[in-house]
């Protein structure tokens, strides 16, 4: 009788050990603010008027809300034009740009930790770079860089050029020198020194930039063709692939392995290493005249659409899988413009 209760005793034991064992390497996800684990929506608001505005949406799509800056910060005012958002560590950095301010927040309770206005001439993108924060400026074609902890100006760096979106990769930065269907350039400015080290010259209607694996990729078009540049980030060599089928396109986000853009109301993907372009859409959306695509994300497989609505009313945000199926739809503040994984 007292062996079967010590037989008895160790496998309790046993299995008091392995429940524990089991605990210590349960890996717990604890959000770290109400705005973890979800997508930011930027919302650009009316060009003149102070009403700039960010919703969240949680990745399930099943939590979403308005002005979620306005709710944490009741007596501040986002400002004029959200023009664009960056993060860096715990940070998020949203670029103003008709206040020409950079309002500084936590990017997971969105309190706000400051507020960058010197030097700022109609900023429009930014990125964090070695504990820099480096802002792109339409009127003084100037990047300004300021401390990313205490947000003090640092320098500024003059391109002579428009100086638009901004991406960090091998410890460089990459400018696009075009907006607005325009430009066909890229600065590449030396972190270090705080010198633009060389310029690449790429396709005619520069419009999109991202980094992947090493590689940076520039999407330009046109009325007579679509060209793909990738950078080496290594040692800036450039290759490229073009569609004069595909024309103008626009909107390139790259998820995973995938490279997404949009032509017309058409949605396209091919892989990083692709040697051509597809003609063929994934799907397409109904038209709505220049506002549709105003915002363009993909983010974990899902697809999200921003359409400014003309400006006369409050834009809607439309997630799809990547066959085309509608998964949500929802009101968000006036011309959502950009969409920023938050996890």
């Amino acid at each position: 009788m007292k062996f079967k209760n010590l037989y008895l005793g160790l496998i309790a034991s046993a299995f008091l050990f392995a429940s524990c064992s089991s605990d210590d390497n349960t890996i717990i996800d604890t959000p770290l603010g109400a705005y973890d684990n979800g997508v930011l929506i930027l919302n650009e608001g009316n060009f003149g008027n102070p009403n700039a505005s960010v919703s969240y949406i949680s990745n399930d799509l099943m939590t979403s809300q308005n002005n979620i800056f306005s709710v944490v910060n009741p007596t501040k005012v986002l400002g004029d034009v959200a023009q664009s958002l960056s993060f860096s560590d715990d940070k998020a950095f949203i670029v103003i740009n008709n206040s020409n301010e950079v309002e500084v927040v936590n990017r997971y309770t969105f309190a706000s930790l400051g507020t960058i206005t010197e030097k700022l001439e109609n900023p429009r993108y930014s990125v964090v770079l070695n504990n820099k924060l480096y802002v792109t400026n339409a009127i003084s074609n100037a990047v300004t860089v300021y401390n990313a902890t205490t947000y003090a100006y640092i320098t500024s760096i003059s391109l002579n050029k428009t100086a638009e979106k901004i991406v960090a990769a091998n410890g460089k930065l990459y400018v696009t020198n075009g907006a607005f269907g325009k430009g066909n350039e890229v600065t590449v400015i030396n972190e270090s020194t705080n010198t633009v080290s060389t310029t690449i010259t790429v396709e005619e209607g520069v419009n999109s930039i991202e980094v992947y694996d090493g590689t940076v990729y520039v999407l330009c078009g046109n009325k007579d063709r679509t060209k793909l540049f990738k950078i080496n980030a290594a040692n800036d060599a450039v290759t490229s692939i073009e569609s004069t089928t595909l024309k103008d396109a626009l909107n390139m986000d790259i998820d995973g392995n995938k490279i997404y853009y949009t032509q017309g109301t058409g949605i396209y993907a091919i892989n990083t290493n692709a040697t051509a372009f597809s003609n063929t859409p994934l799907f397409s959306v109904t038209d709505n005249s220049w506002s549709t695509f105003y915002g363009f994300g993909v983010i974990d497989g899902k697809i999200y659409s921003g359409d400014a609505n003309g400006f006369t009313a409050d834009g809607i945000v439309t997630v799809y899988s990547t066959t085309g199926t509608a998964l949500k739809t929802l009101t968000v503040g006036i011309g959502p413009n950009g969409f920023y994984s938050n996890n």
